[in-house]
């Protein structure tokens, strides 16, 4: 691929970013962060966001600690599950360090994996401008009201303009807060976009990356009846079937659901103001080209309920029958899209080896619910 001179020689992203891509350092788009390891751009994570990330994720741990040890306990005393067993499911279940430790060293792998370099905000930073910063109250300090909160912000991105003013790198810098967004517009090294895509997007050879998306829709790599359409849409009903759904639902008896199922009915893909396909550029190579597309999926989702009403006499639950409901729901996904093939040739010779679809159905409200009373009838008729 011909060597091109672009705009930005670093990438630093927010922990709001890691945190809305669920953490998920090895698949979709933050494992797309492994093609700069080996080129002249560089990865940046300021020690801030690192401690902010490291609390997040020693969060989740810590709930999923706590679920781990409720439903041990439960095991134990409802279902008379012996001792033994339970302690070692527990030793299973565990993993060594603190919340904080298992965290560190979860980010620093993923950090050796994408070639990033921690930098320490005391290096690089300005302390009076951070002072005249906030007295004055300019980005990233919004407001009067708890702008002390943003001093963490204030405190990231003045060390990253020290480290790009010292090196001379402009950096773009992926984050949805506004404050970044405020104090990017008036700097000249920082550039801010507020989703992954668009900034993986940015470091593609850009005349490049312009002719691909222009033969990608002008050459109908989406139009009807096309294999790469007909392979999507089975990568997004693998994707559904088998997943576990959280159910939603009222009723004036009490009730349990379980075997969820969910079932695929359409899709349809992100378009543009000007009816084509939104596509972006993930990652460009010789052989292989990683889109990403989105898509608004709908399903139908079937549960099966089983009703009981308390006996005021015994206190112990009196079944009332059961009744198997659906619904639809529908959600928006993002998918990537690994193709390889001559892209200046006919689009059946493009291969797709690769889809992942990033997002699933997780929950389904199924209104008001009760027993199939026609249902029980006949089968008591029987």
């Amino acid at each position: 691929m011909e060597k091109i001179e672009l705009d930005f020689g670093a990438i630093t992203i927010d922990n709001a970013i890691f945190k809305r891509e669920g953490y998920k350092f090895y698949e979709g788009l933050l494992a797309q962060m492994r093609q700069f390891k080996e080129s002249p751009v560089l990865v940046l994570q300021t020690d801030i966001v690192h401690n902010e990330a490291i609390k997040h994720i020693g969060q989740e741990i810590s709930k999923t600690r706590s679920s781990i040890e409720q439903v041990l306990r439960s095991a134990n005393k409802q279902l008379k599950i012996k001792s033994d067993h339970i302690n070692n499911a527990r030793a299973l279940l565990s993993i060594d360090g603190s919340e904080a430790e298992i965290a560190e060293a979860w980010l620093n792998k993923y950090y050796e994996f994408i070639g990033a370099e921690k930098i320490a905000s005391d290096e690089y930073l300005d302390i009076s401008k951070l002072m005249d910063m906030y007295f004055s109250t300019e980005a990233p300090f919004e407001t009067e009201k708890d702008k002390k909160n943003e001093f963490p912000d204030a405190i990231a991105l003045l060390a990253l303009e020290g480290w790009a003013d010292k090196n001379d790198i402009n950096v773009v810098a992926v984050s949805q807060d506004k404050g970044w967004k405020n104090y990017s517009e008036n700097s000249d090294r920082i550039t801010l976009v507020s989703s992954l895509a668009e900034a993986l997007e940015k470091f593609q050879p850009h005349n490049k990356v312009v002719s691909i998306i222009a033969h990608i829709r002008e050459d109908s790599l989406f139009d009807d009846n096309n294999h790469v359409l007909e392979e999507i849409e089975q990568a997004i009903i693998k994707s559904i079937n088998g997943y576990d759904i959280w159910v939603e639902a009222s009723s004036y008896m009490h009730f349990e659901w379980n075997d969820t199922s969910a079932f695929y009915i359409s899709h349809e893909l992100d378009n543009d103001q000007a009816g084509l396909v939104r596509v972006r550029v993930v990652s460009i190579n010789d052989e292989t080209i990683i889109l990403k597309v989105g898509a608004k999926v709908e399903v139908a989702i079937e549960a099966s309920f089983d009703f009981s009403v308390r006996d005021s006499i015994d206190k112990d639950y009196v079944g009332m029958g059961r009744n198997i409901c659906t619904t639809t729901e529908s959600y928006h996904t993002d998918i990537l899209l690994t193709l390889s093939g001559d892209f200046s040739q006919e689009f059946d010779d493009i291969v797709v080896t690769k889809i992942e679809v990033l997002e699933t159905i997780e929950h389904a409200d199924f209104g008001e619910v009760e027993p199939d009373w026609r249902s029980e009838y006949e089968d008591e008729e029987l």
